[in-house]
């Protein structure tokens, strides 16, 4: 008795963790295979092949989700047709939420779990192991005569489910999920979230025991799966506390809502000895009246000063969502919202598009508010009665040129200097414009188009922005990089520079020559150098 779980993600930095947690927890023998959407199918349809055919599985699972689901149903259709008496599972948020959709349209798929499927899982392979009546699995469903069943839905005891996280193979090389808690207080009518209002968390000790395992192993980046980390405070603190006292090199990511954070709170992060800390914040929109057509009760003031504290702590990198074509959204408001976002000067200010999830209660508007959206994956929205396609388009634009330039934070000297003396009057516009002939890749074209674009726009302040995005520029390297600025200087006027360098730094002048580029900026009367030694840069300004 022996089943096969699938995971297909995005990349493979990111693992399958849910079917880590039903392997995790069921008795029965469970292999687990993953591979990524990038990957061919007949590639992947190989691999699987080779499994079933060399072992005796009765069942082979998926876990769907938006980027995957086209990929899936293929497959599996290609699975069921060869091998006709293997059952097919679907579970995940694509599959369960619009359960009788699925099982209607694709008759080689036999079962699909809604919710969150430990339990079920395991019921499941008791039910085909002839040791339960399906009627007796939960969040189950499935078609008999061509009729749609569901049997009872039920939530998991968290303090019986084992956490998968340390099962994940690979996990120096990859972005490791951890949950504290499942269920998300809050009721936006976009987010699938918002379907389950049963807050619940795992026991803090096995959370604790976990997060201490992934820093001793040193783990790179792990991203807590909670909608809201800080829906329970002394949780969320207790949490930080063991991290800070025991983290070696490990960055932590976490979903929150900032108007929840008290003042305890944040003197809290404010008190932290290292800086390890990511918190992802959805603001969505500015305007009250779009965030109370989709349920959203957010308060700006409390918000606004709460992140702006949690900035001033320089103990956590903030990253910002905002969401283009909410209701009442129009280009105009959507502006005010970016504008008013941008100069929170979180570290990352994320543009999305509003996308029509299954299950979510906003497909319930589309008629009022007069959408048009994809009817694939990702079910992202076309129009509406308040932005039009082309103003879509030039947010899309905005959005490109913000996470080439801004997110990317390949350009950090300059553009602290640009929001701290409010030169940027307008940053919406500023990145449309940007946007403009903005067609190449590569680094170095990059900052060439900057540069171009910084001359023309910004004239008056140019030599003091010319001379930090050569900054930006050479601190980004590792190795001495090719140059797109001009800097021509004799041998005479080296030494003399190389001397000025040589009185004012530890540095000989036989690093100068072998390991150093030099920038001398005539304006400011001040040298930039910067040494590459062992792949690594260190900058010195004179």
């Amino acid at each position: 008795m022996k089943a096969l779980l699938v995971g297909i993600s995005a990349k493979y930095i990111h693992p399958a963790i849910g079917i880590y947690q039903l392997k995790a927890n069921t008795t029965y023998d469970v292999d687990v295979i993953e591979f990524t959407i990038k990957q061919d199918n007949n590639l992947i349809f190989n691999s699987i092949n080779n499994l079933l055919i060399n072992q005796n599985y009765c069942l082979i699972g998926f876990s769907t989700y938006l980027w995957n689901i086209e990929k899936t149903i293929q497959l599996s259709e290609m699975i069921k047709q060869k091998f006709p008496n293997i059952k097919v599972l679907y579970g995940g948020p694509e599959a369960g939420l619009d359960a009788k959709h699925f099982l209607n349209n694709y008759h080689f798929i036999d079962y699909i779990i809604k919710g969150e499927g430990e339990n079920a899982f395991h019921e499941l392979l008791e039910f085909l192991d002839d040791k339960r009546p399906i009627s007796s699995v939960s969040n189950l469903s499935y078609i008999v005569d061509e009729n749609y069943l569901e049997t009872v839905f039920k939530y998991p005891d968290l303090s019986k489910i084992k956490l998968a996280t340390l099962d994940i193979p690979d996990l120096a090389n990859r972005v490791v999920y951890l949950e504290s808690g499942r269920g998300c207080p809050y009721k936006c009518s976009y987010c699938t979230a918002s379907l389950d209002n049963k807050i619940r968390f795992f026991p803090l000790e096995d959370v604790i025991n976990i997060v201490k395992v992934l820093m001793e192993k040193e783990v790179k980046t792990v991203k807590f799966l909670d909608r809201t980390f800080n829906a329970n405070m002394k949780y969320m603190i207790d949490i930080l506390e063991f991290i800070d006292q025991n983290n070696i090199c490990t960055s932590f990511q976490f979903e929150i809502v900032v108007e929840k954070f008290t003042d305890e709170a944040i003197n809290k992060v404010a008190s932290l000895k290292n800086k390890f800390l990511r918190f992802e914040i959805g603001i969505q929109s500015t305007n009250d009246i779009v965030n109370e057509a989709v349920c959203r009760r957010q308060n700006m003031t409390l918000l606004e000063k709460n992140l702006l504290l949690l900035n001033k702590t320089n103990k956590v990198d903030l990253h910002v969502d905002l969401i283009a074509g909410l209701p009442y959204e129009t280009k105009s408001s959507f502006i005010e919202s970016f504008n008013r976002v941008f100069n929170y000067k979180a570290k990352e200010l994320q543009l999305g598009f509003l996308k029509f999830l299954r299950g979510t209660s906003l497909l319930d508007t589309v008629d009022e508010h007069e959408y048009v959206y994809s009817s694939t994956p990702p079910y992202e929205i076309i129009s509406n009665k308040y932005m039009s396609c082309e103003d879509l388009q030039e947010i899309h634009l905005v959005e490109h040129s913000l996470d080439t330039y801004y997110n990317s934070n390949k350009f950090t000297k300059t553009f602290n200097y640009l929001i701290d003396n409010k030169i940027i009057n307008n940053p919406y516009l500023f990145f449309m414009k940007l946007s403009i002939n903005m067609n190449k890749s590569s680094l170095y074209d990059l900052f060439i188009h900057f540069d171009g674009y910084l001359k023309h726009e910004y004239f008056n302040e140019y030599p003091y922005l010319h001379f930090l995005l050569i900054q930006d520029y050479l601190d980004h390297h590792k190795t001495k990089p090719k140059l797109w600025y001009d800097f021509q200087i004799d041998r005479k006027q080296r030494k003399k520079l190389y001397t000025k360098v040589v009185k004012q730094t530890p540095l000989s002048l036989d690093t100068l020559y072998k390991n150093s580029i030099i920038y001398y900026d005539e304006c400011t009367d001040k040298i930039y150098v910067v040494i590459y030694k062992d792949y690594k840069a260190t900058t010195y300004l004179i």
